[in-house]
């Protein structure tokens, strides 16, 4: 079942300081009418007591399922990000959680069969959510999510369209036309998605020469961008 705790935050609009309860631990497997809220980011949205602000702040926690045996921790950093105690967001900073070490041993003791992943963005710890419910590899689909983005980056600047692109996250498979989609961050005024074959998952899963850097490692729990470039900086030495 899920865990709640108690923390602060402040109104971006009026400033009122106030306590709330948020949620600490999520299980997928039993928490099943929450999990809609996780993926929307309901749960990251709060109103504030004294104006009716309604405004989204997202915090520490950790969203497990004990089926597919994954838990994935959010960790928004709260203390190296202070500023005052509390930062623009309307964000209190000040020990709000554990420490996310001490969180990943007791995780590793509890249930060592778990793959284990720590994000630092709401997007991330979403899409991490989404990859895993699809059966799927994180780390072909960041790797494949990182390459997409270049080449997007490379076509629109060759074209010479003002289109700058963030970030390219996982949204949906679709098994029987054998597709990958992936949505990307972008400042363009319209939806950008990109689709990509299974083939090429299935390529870098089973044939690839990189296909070891695609399995569970010991120690490795961020599998984000800046490990996705670090395996083609390998490739390029």
């Amino acid at each position: 079942m899920a865990t709640k705790k108690i923390i602060t935050r402040v109104c971006p609009k009026c400033g009122e300081i106030f306590e709330t309860h948020a949620y600490d631990v999520i299980n997928g497997t039993l928490d099943t009418a929450i999990r809609e809220e996780v993926i929307l980011g309901r749960i990251f949205d709060f109103t504030c007591p004294a104006c009716s602000h309604c405004f989204r702040s997202p915090y520490s926690m950790a969203y497990k399922d004990m089926e597919r045996e994954y838990l994935v921790f959010l960790d928004m950093d709260e203390k190296d990000e202070a500023f005052n105690d509390m930062d623009q967001t309307g964000t209190d900073r000040t020990g709000e959680d554990q420490n996310i070490d001490e969180q990943i041993k007791e995780t590793r003791a509890l249930f060592p069969t778990y793959r284990i992943r720590v994000v630092h963005d709401m997007m991330d710890f979403i899409e991490k959510i989404h990859i895993f419910s699809a059966g799927l590899n994180d780390k072909i689909i960041t790797y494949l999510g990182y390459k997409i983005k270049d080449d997007v980056t490379v076509k629109m600047r060759k074209a010479k369209q003002p289109v700058q692109v963030h970030k390219a996250l996982f949204d949906s498979l679709k098994g029987k036309e054998g597709e990958i989609n992936f949505g990307l961050l972008s400042n363009s005024p319209k939806p950008i998605f990109v689709t990509t074959p299974t083939r090429d998952y299935e390529y870098l899963l089973k044939k690839s020469p990189l296909r070891q850097k695609f399995e569970e490692t010991d120690g490795l729990y961020q599998i984000d961008e800046c490990w996705a470039a670090g395996i083609d900086k390998v490739l390029i030495a």
